[in-house]
């Protein structure tokens, strides 16, 4: 069952998108550019929103925010992060939304984005035991690092807690909400 909603979510989320049009590589571009900020905004409210649902499922009883998984902040994720921006920057896309574009006009070019995702992810495998060994993940480690108090497992930049998520996303919101779709002249 686990897996049909998994590819029933995913299936959604990525039919969202394609129609959002955050699968093109060129709006993408556009977007890092800050030229058109259209793609921004979807993504800044869908955060922001995401909180502000996180904060209400949790104060109903709906979920309970301390058993959410939260990676550990360490050099290997930094590193990591600066390369996939760099890829992302240069070709305009990511793994995540080349799979929402196969079957358009860049298929071969999403194909080829995906491809790459997944052979990145089988070299990271491959060599996890060597960068262990190098020490890469104990480097900067400042372990399950979370913004807000959500759990007593997880150290926390503050001690908001809940009412900050609440916050961040109302916040969020607001911004996403206020910006122009295109760069001002």
């Amino acid at each position: 069952m686990d897996l049909f909603i998994g590819l029933a979510t995913g299936t959604l989320f990525g039919a969202a998108l394609y129609l959002s049009d955050a699968a093109s590589p060129v709006r993408m571009r556009q977007m890092l550019r800050l030229e058109d900020l259209t793609i921004f905004k979807i993504i800044l409210f869908a955060i922001g929103l995401s909180n502000v649902l996180l904060f209400l499922f949790n104060m109903v009883g709906v979920l309970d925010l301390s058993h959410l998984s939260v990676k550990t902040m360490n050099l290997a994720v930094v590193i990591g992060g600066l390369i996939f921006g760099i890829g992302f920057g240069m070709v305009g896309s990511c793994p995540g939304t080349s799979f929402a574009a196969i079957g358009t006009d860049i298929c071969k070019q999403a194909l080829m984005i995906a491809l790459g995702g997944i052979f990145g992810a089988l070299i990271f495998s491959l060599m996890y035991g060597n960068f262990e060994a190098m020490g890469i993940f104990e480097a900067m480690n400042m372990g399950k690092l979370t913004l807000f108090k959500i759990s007593d497992k997880f150290p926390s930049v503050t001690e908001i807690g809940y009412p900050g998520l609440l916050l961040m996303g109302i916040i969020f919101m607001a911004i996403a909400w206020s910006m122009p779709d295109k760069k001002q002249a």
